[in-house]
């Protein structure tokens, strides 16, 4: 059934073609209309677009007993449309190599930013994040929930100290929003017209 309707469709689409292409010359571009992007997605891109130059300092904690240090990079651009923004990170730590991806966008309906993290050491491949982001006055909060062995803990992500040219990230991490411990802290340096190519 799925596949009859589907050649009916097909077939309907490219009768439609040539006319419709008729019709897409005789319109002039400038009534052509392109998509714009909003004022909430339009302030992340005005923070973020770029790539940066990172220095993260880790806590002492179950993953890494001894805390350390780590180099990396970020990279930040528009996703389709101007819709999301879409971030590729790699850093060296103390345990080896990581890599990353995020997407986050704005949600109208519940008035708030989405965000899904991806990286190389998590065995799932990705995390939806549970709680809304947002911006508390000048800092830009990301949160998330989850449960593991039996408890719930809380996760959040804090972009502080915004410049045009760094800014902060301090993550935490625990069993509730009361007891969250230091895990990290990254500081992002801009680099200039830097090759937007990750090692």
């Amino acid at each position: 059934m799925k596949s009859f309707l589907f050649r009916i469709f097909l077939t309907s689409a490219l009768s439609a073609a040539p006319a419709f292409a008729q019709q897409t010359e005789e319109i002039p571009t400038s009534q052509v209309a392109t998509p714009q992007m909003g004022h909430e997605m339009q302030k992340l891109v005005n923070v973020f677009v770029g790539t940066w130059s990172l220095s993260e300092t880790y806590e002492p904690n179950e993953w890494m007993p001894n805390g350390g240090v780590g180099q990396g990079q970020q990279i930040w651009r528009t996703g389709p449309g101007g819709r999301s923004l879409m971030e590729e990170y790699h850093s060296t730590n103390p345990n080896g190599d990581i890599s990353g991806l995020s997407v986050t966008w704005w949600d109208d309906e519940a008035q708030g930013y989405r965000a899904i993290w991806c990286d190389s050491s998590n065995p799932s491949g990705c995390v939806v994040m549970a709680k809304l982001a947002k911006w508390e006055g000048d800092q830009f909060v990301l949160a998330d929930q989850f449960e593991r062995n039996g408890k719930k803990f809380t996760f959040k992500e804090i972009v502080s100290d915004i410049t045009s040219t760094s800014f902060t990230q301090t993550q935490y991490l625990g069993e509730s929003s009361e007891e969250l411990a230091k895990l990290m802290t990254i500081r992002a340096v801009k680099v200039p017209d830097a090759k937007k190519q990750l090692p």
